[in-house]
């Protein structure tokens, strides 16, 4: 559950920066939409889990439900880390290509304000001209570095985010699996004590049927030797 609202506070966090912010272009919509999903997805996973507390052994099937939904979101986790990471082995493409291309003024004017530097490789590299660091002919060095800076800070915290969020599942996950482990063996152990019970009731039973047949013969035994006393006084 607290996963759930911190990763709801993260989304709602960035998704609030203005529109301008160097902070909503480094971490990406998809990002964003990634974490308020995961948030959703671990609230109710987290109220799955309490219901499956209070009455394990009638609800084992959404138990295995449960586990079955952990595994899945650690699995997602798992590859939008891998989709982070694939980022950063080209980062300078990539931001260089959005810096070129996507990246309005406003935004490299605030990363040049920032890094007082012009472009992005150079003052020659797309450049914001009305930027005050461009117009200082001194500055001649871009804002690659700046820019892959602020990204790798940002991208430490979602990966700690990220890290902490699928330790967190792997434990919840662990748990289900030893009370799923937990509840077949007293599953098991109820069939056991269920079937000692039946075959001592059927011996019981079997036992009362053979003294009520054991008394009939009984009393046939009894009966021939006074008919054949009483047929030899006759005779």
């Amino acid at each position: 559950m607290l996963c759930g609202i911190a990763a709801i506070v993260v989304g709602i966090f960035y998704s609030n920066a203005k529109n301008d912010s160097e902070r909503i272009f480094i971490v990406t919509a998809y990002s964003l939409r990634a974490f308020i999903f995961l948030g959703v997805y671990f609230i109710a996973c987290s109220l799955i889990g309490t219901l499956v507390a209070l009455a394990p052994l009638r609800r084992k099937r959404l138990l295995q439900t449960h586990i079955i939904a952990i595994a899945l979101i650690i699995l997602t986790m798992l590859c939008i880390s891998l989709w982070l990471w694939t980022r950063t082995l080209n980062i300078n493409g990539v931001y260089g290509k959005y810096w070129r291309n996507d990246w309005s003024d406003s935004i490299k004017d605030a990363f040049q304000r920032d890094g007082n530097c012009c472009g992005f490789l150079s003052r020659a590299d797309a450049p914001y001209m009305q930027s005050p660091s461009c117009k200082d002919a001194n500055i001649d060095y871009g804002c690659m570095y700046t820019v892959i800076f602020y990204a790798q800070h940002h991208h430490r915290y979602i990966y700690a985010g990220l890290i902490v969020f699928m330790l967190m599942g792997l434990g919840s996950m662990t748990t289900g699996i030893i009370l799923h482990m937990q509840c077949s063996n007293e599953e098991r152990l109820r069939w056991a004590q269920t079937q000692y019970l039946a075959r001592k009731a059927k011996r019981y039973q079997d036992s009362l049927g053979d003294d009520d047949d054991g008394s009939n013969t009984y009393s046939m035994h009894e009966l021939q030797p006074t008919n054949s006393r009483s047929r030899y006084r006759n005779s």
